[in-house]
């Protein structure tokens, strides 16, 4: 987007430490709360039978949606699917937890470096799954200037993440947040709340269509996008440019005409 003429619509990166991922004690239950409920949501995350999206509502919560992953991962280990949490369930999730304890494949990604530079223009994703990544120009050259804007309160505006001319990434809003970067827009045709599903990354220039996206930017945003992509399971043809989902057609040009989506595509 421009983003000073963008309309309003109103966790960070795993770490060493956190990465490593256990099954907790058997006897958990619908209803039951507290850390070790977190523990199994955080194992059903790894595994992929949970987002986290769904897991950021409360400090371990077993509910609906918990029990509804507990049963879905019996059902695909031929366990009872009753939804709680006893002591075949705890074997295969433990197991389950090594097997996927091996080193990355090939080709998988990390999260790039990020410099934090956290944006007051947020809020609450409402429980709702990040499944579309959004491509912004910023419609100048001076990452410094859009920087500070989207930091501005009375901008009302930001993105998840803002790539400077020379690569350099900054996290504005984390992932679990909705960023105001999208507007009123649609997805595949469909009218929907953008904001509320996608990941915003805004990449400085111009929008001229004569001014180049940078080889560090390319660089950077193909293994930022590589990463989001594999972390929320985002389908390819949920990574759009913000004309894509802006409404009505026609209102936003973002990313500019000369940005090569084959170049990115390639390297994902």
């Amino acid at each position: 987007m421009q983003i000073r003429n963008a309309l309003p619509t109103a966790a960070t990166a795993r770490t060493a430490a956190a990465a490593t991922v256990t099954a907790p004690p058997a006897g958990l239950e619908f209803g039951n709360r507290g850390p070790q409920v977190k523990q199994l949501q955080d194992a059903l995350v790894k595994l992929g039978y949970m987002t986290k999206a769904q897991v950021a509502t409360g400090p371990g919560i077993f509910g609906e949606k918990t029990k509804a992953a507990v049963t879905k991962f019996q059902a695909d280990h031929k366990l009872p699917t009753t939804g709680y949490y006893g002591d075949l369930t705890h074997a295969a999730l433990k197991k389950a937890l090594g097997a996927d304890s091996k080193p990355p494949k090939p080709g998988t990604f990390t999260k790039p470096p990020v410099v934090n530079a956290p944006s007051p223009n947020s809020n609450s994703r409402g429980g709702a799954d990040i499944d579309t990544i959004v491509l912004h120009h910023t419609g100048s050259n001076n990452g410094a200037g859009d920087l500070a804007w989207m930091r501005n309160p009375q901008s009302q505006v930001s993105a998840h993440y803002m790539l400077d001319r020379d690569g350099k990434i900054y996290q504005l809003v984390g992932d679990e947040k909705r960023a105001w970067h999208a507007g009123k827009g649609e997805l595949h045709g469909v009218p929907t709340d953008v904001n509320g599903r996608s990941i915003g990354i805004e990449i400085v220039n111009d929008g001229s269509g004569k001014t180049p996206f940078t080889d560090a930017q390319y660089k950077s945003l193909t293994q930022l996008v590589g990463y989001l992509k594999q972390e929320y399971k985002v389908p390819a043809n949920n990574i759009l440019g913000h004309k894509d989902v802006a409404v009505p057609k026609g209102r936003k040009s973002d990313p500019a005409e000369n940005f090569d989506w084959n170049r990115l595509r390639a390297g994902l």
